[in-house]
């Protein structure tokens, strides 16, 4: 189905843009990052408004480091005002007739109601600043990034591939079609997970998108109680997607035992902009920079970070023609790498810590969710990873977590075990509370719930 010509299936990088020297990529980024800015501005009622506001125009820009040190930074609750305010769903980024629109996904709504994301498949994006004929579903494209991270996992023409039931960003099964992979879609229904294992036996995948916490427990117990030999049912895979939210430690730790060691990896969000993954040297997410611009910023005083180091994530679109994005704070913080990794590509890297709506500082010490992860899985009664940090305000004397336990448990000794596991993990006496794991479950989708949350 692809629209476009594969490479042979030996070679390891996708697009010969993943290994261009840096020069020429960052040379490549100017370019279309320059016709990006006239593009939006022009196009972009919310872009124009904010540009205008800051006393900036498109020509005042000149390069890539002007356009850093000096273009607004811009966030989605500045996108969720400007919606309601206006009574415009596109939030004022669209820059085409809605009649372009193919389809539309939706951000999460993890850290609140959920913004509209458009997408155009299939034809030729002519108003693409990147220059005109570029493919709507190709290297080039919003998508580009995804294909090639793919294709470095290792899906091939003629492999199937899981695709388990994430529609929330758009029918991204349509991505497995343009590698010539036939997607075989499951849901999240009773018995499912039973006909994945029947399945993955029959049909031998190459690939699961997109696991999940949840997802990973059913596999569990049906390990436990129907005996299924987890190792025979993943013996085909060459990669397991975890979409949404990392991979818990404990639950990395199953996956491994069942043959997947080096084969599990992380899609996590290029700043909404796109999608990053992980490469087989496990070093962290490729932030495309053909595809976008990435820099990390101070959270607090919203500075600009030069080179590598820890910060938030800032993120600028290079092509996307429908709704742009210009330099979008989302909030995640990340570990940011800019040499050539092993894998011999040389755009950017990332690997995501946290949010900055996440963290708490309980007396005077900062706690991520991450922090905690593993010292719950460690208890048996809370081995799912299942929980939630309590965060009313930033600053809180008390750290509170709300956690999921499965079965029927003695609960005064599973909170006993927590309090002293999480201790060891953070040096902090948390206050426990225990729920079961489907109150947890219903707090948010079942690929992604908040891990923090208000009360």
């Amino acid at each position: 189905m692809s629209h476009f010509t594969l490479p042979p299936d030996e070679q390891r990088h996708f697009d010969p843009v993943e290994t261009l020297p840096r020069p020429a990529l960052l040379a490549l980024q100017q370019q279309r990052l320059l016709a990006m800015v006239a593009y939006a501005c022009e196009r972009s009622a919310f872009i124009r408004h904010q540009w205008q506001a800051a006393g900036l125009r498109p020509q005042d820009i000149g390069s890539t480091a002007d356009f850093c040190a000096r273009a607004p930074l811009m966030d989605k609750d500045q996108l969720r005002d400007w919606r309601d305010r206006h009574g415009d769903p596109f939030c004022g980024l669209l820059c085409t007739d809605p009649a372009e629109i193919s389809f539309m996904g939706s951000s999460s709504g993890t850290t609140g109601d959920p913004t509209i994301f458009s997408y155009r498949w299939g034809s030729p994006d002519g108003n693409l600043p990147a220059g005109p004929g570029l493919p709507g579903e190709g290297p080039a494209s919003y998508w580009g990034g995804t294909l090639r991270d793919w294709w470095e996992i290792g899906l091939r023409p003629g492999d199937h591939g899981i695709y388990f039931g994430l529609r929330m960003r758009g029918p991204m099964f349509r991505l497995l079609q343009q590698l010539g992979v036939t997607p075989v879609m499951l849901g999240y229904g009773p018995g499912d997970l039973e006909r994945f294992c029947e399945l993955s036996r029959e049909l031998r995948p190459t690939v699961f998108y997109a696991m999940t916490a949840y997802l990973g427990a059913g596999l569990q117990e049906l390990e436990r109680t129907r005996a299924i030999d987890m190792r025979e049912v993943f013996a085909s895979y060459k990669g397991i997607l975890f979409a949404g939210e990392p991979v818990g430690p404990k639950m990395r730790r199953t996956f491994e035992r069942w043959g997947l060691a080096g084969k599990i990896f992380n899609q996590t969000s290029f700043g909404d902009i796109g999608h990053a993954h992980d490469c087989r040297e496990h070093d962290g997410c490729h932030a495309w920079e053909d595809i976008g611009v990435a820099e990390i910023i101070d959270p607090v005083t919203a500075q600009t970070i030069e080179g590598d180091g820890r910060g938030e994530l800032v993120c600028t679109s290079l092509v996307n023609p429908l709704d742009p994005l210009l330099r979008y704070r989302g909030g995640d913080i990340v570990d940011m790498k800019r040499g050539r990794c092993g894998c011999g590509r040389t755009h950017a890297r990332f690997t995501p810590v946290g949010r900055s709506a996440d963290e708490l500082l309980v007396q005077g010490r900062s706690i991520l969710p991450m922090d905690v992860w593993g010292a719950i899985e460690d208890v048996p009664a809370s081995e799912h990873g299942l929980f939630q940090i309590v965060r009313p305000q930033r600053e809180v004397d008390t750290l509170m977590i709300r956690v999921g336990y499965a079965g029927t448990p003695d609960l005064a000794a599973v909170r006993d075990a927590l309090v002293d596991s999480v201790e060891a993990a953070v040096g902090l006496r948390a206050r426990i509370e225990l729920v079961p794991e489907a109150q947890i479950m219903q707090s948010g989708s079942r690929h992604k719930i908040p891990r923090t949350v208000k009360s």
